[in-house]
């Protein structure tokens, strides 16, 4: 059977393509110049190598997708999310979802991280992408990104910071995740940018000396520019509720304002700003009881009952006692 392998031309000169054609079937990879040699190294530079890999962690799994952790040889460690759509049923609906003429979702999202990027919006790095399609029909598609060390999902951190005893440690550090991801989610809509699905499990969270904290957003595979900035726009809305949907359950009520008002850059609300809260509320509920379902299903891959991670977190009895800037 012949194969046919196809350098796409310009655009190679900034990242490596590579489309393998097999009658109906193709495969296509798109990788980062920087790793190219090093997913060779690591065999994760074909899709079939790709869709195949084990793996050293599973990190995440639905019906239709999986996430695994890979650590290549010089001791860095990759993430590589598997979209799946096995049944030809799934792929008609891809059809009408645009997909068919179409960017599949993972190219979308190294194509949206690479801007976030460029505008100067702390995401994680996109590696590369790749598709496989029969008769053009999305049957696979796949993003690697690079891990960033010491960083876990928002949604865990907090998780797992809830249980630490009350203290002025504890109290100054929930301040200042909150003011900095407020600050760094006003800095993404100022440049122009909503994500659109800005819920804590698309955050990842890292300590910094000096009792500071800094975020990484990721899964941006619906984020997008927009020319209007203010905040009564409805994308921006949506990402300042997602933002808030589990914060009743961590964080009092003078918390989630301190968080908004940074977030406003104002030192209190005006009658219009509570109106764009009462706005961001309702969106908020709405939201609310489905993010819940996706975090109860998702527990099994919570890093807090991961034991590679036991040796890295102090136990709640330590935390107390234990710096700021092992915790978690």
């Amino acid at each position: 059977m012949n194969r046919l392998v196809l350098p796409l031309g310009e655009p190679a000169r900034r990242c490596f393509d590579v489309v393998i054609v097999d009658m109906l079937h193709t495969d296509t990879i798109h990788i980062d110049p920087p790793f190219r040699e090093r997913l060779a190294a690591a065999r994760l530079d074909s899709v079939p190598a790709v869709l195949e890999r084990l793996g050293d962690h599973l990190a995440a799994w639905s019906r239709t997708s999986d996430t695994i952790r890979c650590t290549l040889d010089d001791g860095a460690s990759l993430y590589v999310k598997r979209y799946h759509y096995p049944r030809w049923k799934q792929r008609i609906r891809g059809f009408f979802r645009g997909t068919f003429c179409k960017a599949s979702r993972a190219r979308n999202e190294f194509h949206t991280l690479t801007l976030m990027r460029d505008l100067g919006i702390q995401a994680v790095r996109p590696v590369a992408y790749g598709e496989r399609r029969t008769a053009h029909f999305l049957q696979s598609c796949f993003l690697i990104t690079e891990a960033v060390p010491d960083a876990i999902s928002l949604s865990s951190f907090i998780r797992r910071y809830s249980d630490f005893p009350e203290s002025s440690r504890v109290r100054r550090a929930r301040r200042e995740i909150l003011l900095s991801l407020a600050r760094q989610v006003r800095h993404m809509h100022e440049a122009g940018f909503v994500h659109r699905d800005l819920f804590w499990r698309n955050v990842l969270i890292r300590s910094l000396p000096d009792e500071r904290f800094e975020f990484y957003f990721l899964d941006a595979s619906v984020g997008k520019r927009i020319r209007l900035t203010t905040r009564r726009q409805e994308s921006i809305v949506r990402d300042v509720a997602a933002m808030g949907v589990l914060a009743p359950d961590f964080c009092s009520k003078s918390d989630q304002l301190r968080f908004i008002l940074e977030y406003l850059n104002r030192d209190e609300l005006d009658p219009v700003n509570r109106a764009w809260l009462r706005r961001v509320q309702t969106h908020s509920e709405l939201l609310r009881d489905s993010e819940l379902q996706r975090l109860a299903r998702a527990d099994a891959f919570d890093p807090k009952d991961n034991t590679e991670d036991e040796t890295e977190t102090p136990g709640i009895a330590d935390a107390a006692e234990a710096p700021l800037s092992t915790l978690p």
